[in-house]
């Protein structure tokens, strides 16, 4: 099974539209630098703002150091924003967790900021990070159970990995991450018995049919560019083999776009 990630995109965001009709709803999408992938991403998410209604605004900066990118956000914040998203990565001589954690935690609807973190962590907030959100939907959507099942997460990333790692440490589920550091035969041995690989490393086509079972879940929230075209962490034709697979580009990508709108209606 090949899940179409643009359809249950759609689905959420025709969800939101009733709460979205009865509030006046104000997004900043706040880009460092011009990174070209990055300045796509924001036109996705703003296209998804017009769909909602939600007043959307995209703002540049071309903020050097980590204290220029500190001013340029709380003057973004003395707006008054619903929620302000700080498009990744940074340009290189700028700290992100410094400049995430200037975040209000109001205004944190990416779940980035440590604050928002240890909320989503602790259950304090109905806010979870867009990409841990759009992997449990998957997840819910297909009726996969957690339990009692060989769990990898490969990659522990902060865009990735830490969130869904956080997500399993809620739900109790027992599981295992891996990254680079990893001796490679513990590797091979970990993904060749797992039932759920959920991969976020970037690193293109790492994952190959010769490297898992049959049956095996495939959750691929990893991105990277290989030949001009956008690809994930898990090569296609591993989908074959798997009983459920989400594509790159097509599969998670939309749908945490969505959850991060869904974000914004919620405290």
């Amino acid at each position: 099974m090949i899940v179409d990630g643009n359809s249950i995109k759609e689905a959420v965001i025709e969800s939101l539209k009733d709460q979205a009709m009865q509030q006046i709803t104000r997004v900043c999408f706040l880009q460092y630098g011009d990174d070209l992938a990055s300045k796509k991403f924001v036109g996705m998410k703003m296209k998804v703002a017009e769909q909602l209604g939600v007043s959307a605004v995209h703002v540049q900066s071309d903020a050097a150091t980590t204290e220029e990118a500190i001013a340029v956000l709380q003057g973004i914040v003395a707006e008054g924003y619903d929620g302000i998203v700080i498009q990744l990565p940074l340009p290189p001589g700028i700290d992100a967790g410094a400049v995430m954690n200037e975040l209000p935690l109001g205004m944190d609807v990416d779940v980035l900021s440590t604050a928002a973190l240890m909320a989503f962590a602790n259950g304090d907030t109905a806010r979870m990070p867009p990409v841990a959100a759009a992997v449990e939907l998957v997840l819910k959507l297909y009726t996969i159970t957690l339990h009692d099942k060989r769990i990898v997460v490969r990659g522990k990333g902060a865009l990735v990995g830490g969130p869904v790692m956080l997500l399993l440490d809620r739900l109790e589920v027992p599981y295992v991450a891996i990254d680079m550091y990893t001796p490679l035969p513990q590797q091979l041995e970990l993904l060749a018995e797992a039932d759920i690989i959920i991969s976020g490393t970037g690193t293109p086509h790492a994952i190959t049919p010769d490297m898992i079972k049959e049956g095996v879940v495939l959750i691929d929230a990893g991105t990277s560019e290989m030949t001009g075209k956008l690809v994930g962490d898990i090569d296609p034709q591993c989908a074959d083999k798997a009983s459920l697979y989400t594509p790159v580009p097509g599969g998670i990508g939309p749908i945490t776009v969505a959850c991060l709108f869904n974000n914004l209606f919620l405290n």
